[in-house]
């Protein structure tokens, strides 16, 4: 468009000098004024060249104002964008919130219950270590390993009870069924001999010192388990082990003394 227009302000200037001669002659002004025509084309020049300017400052505004235009609708919907993601960050915020005080509610409601529970452990703690002495040797040496984890000084509730449970499960297993051991006996000539033994649960026992020929019923006491040697019975009760650590396919009937309370 400036172009269209600078065009037809060159056009009309030619016609623009002419008309202005024709006043200068009919008034009689360029006779007086040698300079004036000068004038006027200076004028004309000087009016075409700031038409020309107006023209192709309005052309560059509209372009720009079509940039600038689309630069605010980009401006606009990076806006709503980040108002979206704010106000999704605060609902998730929120949510966080929530979870998080009551999940430290639960794990304090929680403590509280442990703690609650202190008491009542220590005094089991005491009757299973007052009860550990007066289980047979492979028994005893199992429960004190569960035990040893809770003598450490402010070991974590979680951690006593774990144990307790341990030694408490280890006593019912035992008690519960058949089970064939190794224990060591002082040996006839000093020295130690390793004797064969069946706990009926923890009932009774009976065990073996091949090397020696000797045999005993063991039973439980108020202070440990009692060994009572009867050799007289050694090849019956080295029969009962046998039978039972084979797992033999013609089982009989083996008489044993045994003592129920």
């Amino acid at each position: 468009m400036s172009h269209d227009l600078g065009s037809s302000l060159a056009a009309f200037r030619p016609r623009g000098l002419f008309l202005a001669a024709l006043f200068c002659i009919g008034s009689g002004w360029c006779q007086s004024d040698s300079g004036g025509i000068a004038v006027i084309e200076s004028d004309t020049d000087r009016w075409i060249e700031l038409q020309s300017q107006i023209a192709r400052s309005k052309n560059e505004w509209k372009s720009e104002r079509a940039l600038l235009e689309s630069s605010i609708e980009i401006l606009e919907a990076e806006r709503k964008t980040l108002e979206q993601a704010i106000e999704s960050n605060a609902t998730a915020s929120e949510v966080y919130t929530t979870n998080r005080d009551r999940l430290k509610a639960k794990v304090e409601e929680q403590r509280e219950s442990l703690q609650s529970l202190a008491e009542p452990l220590r005094l089991l703690e005491t009757k299973v270590k007052l009860l550990a002495p007066r289980l047979p040797e492979p028994l005893k040496r199992e429960v004190n390993s569960h035990l040893s984890k809770v003598d450490a000084a402010n070991a974590p509730v979680t951690s006593r009870a774990q144990s307790l449970v341990a030694s408490l499960t280890a006593i019912d297993r035992f008690s519960n069924s058949l089970s064939s051991h190794r224990v060591a006996r002082p040996a006839p000539n000093g020295g130690e001999v390793s004797v064969r033994v069946l706990y009926w649960g923890l009932a009774v026992a009976y065990g073996v010192d091949e090397a020696n020929g000797r045999a005993w019923v063991i039973r439980p006491g108020p202070s440990g388990w009692d060994w009572q040697q009867r050799d007289e019975i050694f090849g019956p009760v080295l029969e009962l082990i046998e039978s039972y650590e084979s797992d033999t396919e013609n089982p009989r009937l083996i008489e044993l003394p045994a003592t129920l309370s």
